[in-house]
């Protein structure tokens, strides 16, 4: 028997603000991206909790890739002002870091949170409505991902407004993102029905209107239906999984220091072609592939299998991605160097255990090597 439910409750749309104004004299704990203070969407946000009669603390010192070391300090911070509800307002690592605080708030300490409240700046992680936390260890370079139902968002809250200031490039790697989330999550281990309908959806508004947002930022239209598109593609994975371009491009990203998105987005062409091995998950890259090109939906699955991959490097071109570590700047030198250590520690990443295929060791490696 198969279980399958909705637990964050999504508010989308121009107007999704408002219902901040449900939360009434309520000690609020804020922590946001430090670049928002200051901007006139922030103080509208804090307009409207203030005028609740709310009692705020805002904790803005939110660095890429929250460290470990900075989940400690917020999470003193927050247990000393005892708040009921949490508020995450940013990117991905304003909500990864907010993510870790309730973890370990909950392991050590006996501080109640009444809710957990998201309202994500950018159009990428899908964090919003997931379980799941990256936290980084500087000292080693090494990204821990963190699954527990604990971390699960009650509210999420999708405002178009939120990233119009998204600069190209992170529209552009933030977005890749959503789609590397939607593809691994189609062809997951513990997909079904539901999370295929998830995430075949989220993958046709990206081709559809990724490059719109790129080019044009203003457009609410577009922003709003990637900022969807981003949710949808997270309520998928969060469900059936996702799978090894996430294994290795949590790799990558600890040892040379790429954007997430982006070490994605050199990765999937070439896990789209590995999983395709597996026969369910090739029926179901046929599929989508037809739906997105139905005029050119002609010749073998093979050929199919080899339009996808070409259709997502080709829309990364679009986005003026670098499809190479060298073409990001990095010597082939270096990145060779962690080969071993790349593939041992992908397979321990959580994200391996739902890939439909599982790689040898080589394949492994050969998927990274083929970034170089």
């Amino acid at each position: 028997m198969n279980v399958w439910s909705l637990s964050t409750k999504v508010f989308t749309g121009i107007d999704s603000l408002e219902r901040l104004k449900s939360l009434k004299k309520k000690s609020i704990f804020i922590v946001c991206d430090p670049f928002l203070i200051g901007s006139l969407i922030f103080k509208e946000i804090i307009t409207l909790l203030i005028e609740k009669d709310n009692q705020l603390q805002v904790y803005s010192k939110v660095t890429p890739d929250p460290p470990i070391t900075e989940v400690v300090q917020c999470m003193d911070e927050m247990q000393g002002f005892r708040p009921e509800v949490v508020l995450a307002i940013g990117g991905g690592s304003a909500i990864d870091l907010t993510k870790g605080v309730i973890f370990f708030s909950e392991k050590i300490s006996s501080v109640p949170i009444e809710k957990f409240v998201v309202i994500p700046t950018t159009s990428g992680t899908g964090s919003e409505v997931t379980s799941v936390s990256v936290i980084t260890d500087n000292k080693n370079d090494i990204k821990y991902p963190l699954v527990d139902n604990s971390m699960l968002p009650d509210e999420a809250i999708l405002n178009p407004k939120l990233v119009l200031s998204s600069p190209p490039k992170v529209t552009a790697y933030s977005g890749m993102d959503v789609l590397t989330h939607a593809l691994e999550a189609l062809v997951a281990k513990n997909a079904d029905t539901y999370t295929d309908a998830l995430a075949e959806k989220a993958i046709e508004i990206i081709f559809e209107e990724l490059v719109r947002c790129y080019e044009n930022g203003d457009d609410l239209e577009s922003r709003l239906l990637m900022h969807e598109a981003s949710c949808l593609a997270g309520m998928s994975f969060n469900l059936a999984g996702l799978g090894i371009s996430h294994a290795l491009a949590h790799q990558v990203g600890g040892k040379l220091h790429v954007p997430h998105g982006l070490a994605n987005t050199m990765l999937l062409p070439h896990v789209v072609k590995l999983n395709a091995r597996n026969e369910n998950a090739k029926k179901k890259y046929v599929r989508i592939m037809k739906r997105l090109k139905p005029d050119k939906n002609i010749g073998s699955e093979d050929m199919l299998i080899e339009n996808l991959s070409h259709s997502i490097k080709s829309l990364a071109i679009q986005l003026d991605c670098p499809l190479s570590l060298t073409d990001f700047g990095i010597e082939k030198s270096l990145s060779r160097k962690y080969l071993d250590e790349v593939i041992r520690n992908a397979k321990k990443d959580f994200t391996f255990k739902t890939n439909p295929v599982e790689p040898s060791d080589q394949e492994l490696g050969g998927i990274y090597t083929s970034i170089h």
